[in-house]
């Protein structure tokens, strides 16, 4: 997100009592679930803890801010959090995760008490491990996967402990699981939940998009995706989406924090970029195109190669880069021919589907950026 100083300046000193939850404030507590409380050197106190306290433990762990999993921009969140009146003292009251290989998932949550009889319930995204992006592949063809049966099982377990009202979040894959969550929560949870926002988060398959327990949720959702989106444009959904302006180019556009804000809401724009939406039906396309086999054939066939280096994370793959690319071409060799003529049966299938895509969306003279435009605000400002 841009400018956090900013926000923090404006509204850190005002506590939720005082200014409702907004939309940055549920990007901020999003962000903060990719916060990686199971690596922690010292283990956290039992019970209820302040974010400053959390705050200040992470920021004296030199060992967690030195691994791979620490973004250090998040450095400058905690600080930010930690000082104003807003967050500091709002308590972590229930964590929750599992990073398992053979289910192939990796799940985090986080619940935050925001006040008396308020919770937000903040779910991360991917995060660098290979399991993670795995199961994201997954998801284009295979619902419920582990992660999203764990969001809504936690969920339920939370609600069971707090009283009064919910909201979820969530970012990328987090975004997903939140809605997920909400839906499939169970109908004695769901009439509790206030509103559940999704940060450029994929959709959903159309057996879930047609299920009543979606529907019942769904005017609840809230999606923000940058204007160059694509994780956020893939599969299918029935909420509209908000366009914010991001401050990056191109992929690097998912990390909220170049998302710009004005106030209490981000800056927006009328649409996607024609790129985003080049890439969202040629991808559509694609696996539109191929059997639900042929696909899960592919995904199995790309999380072999990705494992082949024997490493855990994307950065270690990146940081033994020769090792790496060694073991995925001895990974491709070493396919039965089934599986490597499915996988290359799919790459041709998705260069199709790009070149007709390029034709029917990247018209000549279309613009591919829109102007920019804040949201209405009222006569407060808000």
């Amino acid at each position: 997100m841009a400018e956090w100083s900013e926000y923090f300046t404006w509204r850190g000193d005002l506590t939720f009592d005082r200014d409702p939850l907004n939309e940055v404030d549920s990007v901020i507590l999003a962000r903060f679930s990719y916060i990686p409380f199971e690596f922690f050197t010292k283990p956290l106190p039992k019970g209820p803890v302040t974010i400053r306290a959390l705050a200040e433990q992470a920021l004296a762990d030199d060992a967690l801010r030195a691994g791979e999993r620490w973004k250090q921009r998040d450095d400058a969140l905690l600080r930010a959090m930690a000082d104003s009146a807003r967050y500091g003292d709002l308590t972590i009251d229930y964590q929750g995760g599992k990073l398992d290989e053979e289910l192939q998932t990796q799940f985090s949550a986080v619940t935050i008490r925001l006040g008396e009889g308020l919770h937000f319930l903040s779910f991360r995204g991917t995060d660098n491990t290979v399991v993670g992006w795995k199961e994201d592949l997954n998801m284009s063809y295979l619902c419920p996967i582990p992660g999203q049966r764990m969001a809504a099982e936690y969920v339920r377990r939370v609600a069971e402990k707090v009283e009064g009202r919910l909201t979820f979040g969530g970012h990328s894959k987090g975004g997903n699981l939140a809605v997920y969550a909400a839906a499939f929560c169970g109908p004695d949870v769901q009439w509790r939940i206030d509103a559940v926002y999704n940060y450029d988060g994929p959709g959903f398959l159309d057996k879930i998009l047609q299920t009543e327990e979606y529907r019942a949720v769904c005017g609840r959702v809230h999606t923000y995706v940058p204007q160059f989106s694509v994780v956020g444009m893939l599969l299918g959904r029935e909420e509209e989406r908000t366009v914010v302006h991001s401050t990056e180019t191109g992929l690097m556009q998912h990390d909220v924090y170049s998302w710009e804000v004005l106030g209490p809401r981000f800056i927006c724009l009328d649409t996607v970029t024609a790129g985003s939406r080049f890439v969202d039906s040629a991808v559509k396309d694609w696996v539109q195109d191929m059997t639900p086999e042929q696909f899960e054939t592919f995904v199995d066939a790309i999380y072999t190669v990705l494992c082949a280096p024997n490493m855990k994370t994307m950065h270690e793959m990146r940081e033994n880069w020769f090792d790496t690319a060694k073991s995925f071409y001895r990974a491709a060799t070493d396919m039965d021919d089934k599986t490597r003529n499915a996988a290359l049966e799919a790459l041709r299938i998705l260069v199709r589907s790009a070149e007709r895509e390029a034709v029917e969306v990247l018209r000549p003279g279309e613009p591919g950026t829109v102007a920019v435009l804040p949201k209405k605000q009222d006569e407060n400002g808000k």
